[in-house]
């Protein structure tokens, strides 16, 4: 019998965290769905790609990033409390932190409060991980404190000059927008400015990064209401009051599409928007919990098999 190597423990624990995950929704009555993989249209995000595949008779198809879209055409239908446990897929994301095929968790919750919503999330990254407290930051505090600078106010000189000041490579020819040098820096924020083994609470996004979430109007400006979690340089969830408005959402995928060309509108979607009623939905990334909760510097190490070693 030869002995049993560190990957196939890491699988076995991975084994017993994926049930781990769905004996918690179990017990909140929170009901597992399994959408399609395979999509007739690409999702609409600026940062984000789909991969195309040609299952039929040429016909163009996609892979889905998320099971968001049919979730929530499955939440117009009548079901009002449902997760997600399974593989999504995204062009060319590879890296220590990001494989093509990776594991979601997914769900949406109608019948309970923001704050019920948040402790829920965060009592689900409790089962991988421990943190010393969880801290809550506005995006636009989090500018204000760590850059001196106003995310609305502030001119692109601003945020350029600070880019530059981190030390970020890029080339001194590269137009960048303003929302650009925001997600750089913030995301500079995330990875070296922030305390250690602190699970770090972000909310209150500006708009232009989230066309899926609803708005509000602050003292400071307009913003999302988005919310995700970090902890130790990690992106581990992303999540949004959830928005209801087709004709918003339709604009504002318009407006993506304007810019990335080539995609093409989910119909079925801006329909269903009106009838999901008021829900939260988080998005939170499996092997990223789990390389935390095995210290492992590598996703290729949390999952079985990563696409470049097929």
């Amino acid at each position: 019998m030869f002995q049993e190597s560190n990957k196939v423990k890491i699988l076995k624990d991975r084994s017993k965290m994926l049930k781990k995950v769905r004996s918690f929704f179990e017990k909140k009555n929170v009901l597992e769905v399994d959408p399609a993989y395979i999509l007739k249209h690409p999702s609409i995000d600026e940062h984000i790609d789909s991969i195309k595949t040609y299952p039929y008779n040429n016909t163009e198809c996609y892979l889905h990033t998320s099971p968001e879209y049919l979730m929530k055409r499955l939440l117009a239908m009548g079901m009002k409390d449902i997760y997600f446990l399974g593989h999504v897929f995204r062009q060319n994301e590879i890296g220590t932190k990001h494989n093509i095929e990776f594991t979601m968790i997914e769900w949406y919750r109608s019948k309970i409060s923001e704050t019920q919503f948040l402790k829920e999330t965060i009592d689900l990254i409790g089962l991988f991980i421990d943190f010393k407290k969880v801290v809550k930051v506005s995006f636009f505090d989090l500018f204000l404190k760590n850059y001196n600078l106003d995310i609305f106010k502030s001119k692109k000189e601003d945020f350029l000059k600070k880019l530059n000041e981190t030390g970020f490579d890029f080339s001194k020819d590269e137009k960048l927008s303003k929302d650009t040098l925001i997600n750089l820096l913030f995301d500079f924020a995330m990875e070296n400015l922030l305390e250690k083994n602190v699970l770090y609470l972000v909310k209150n996004f500006p708009p232009l990064q989230t066309p899926l979430a609803k708005t509000q109007v602050t003292k400071n400006g307009v913003f999302s209401k988005r919310f995700e979690f970090y902890f130790n340089g990690y992106e581990l969830a992303n999540g949004y009051d959830e928005l209801t408005d087709s004709k918003l959402l339709l604009k504002r995928f318009n407006k993506i599409i304007k810019n990335k060309k080539n995609l093409t509108l989910d119909n079925k979607l801006i329909e269903a928007l009106p009838f999901i009623g008021n829900c939260f939905g988080i998005a939170v990334g499996f092997d990223r919990l789990f390389m935390l909760k095995h210290k492992l510097s590598e996703i290729k190490d949390a999952i079985c098999f990563s696409f470049l070693e097929l």
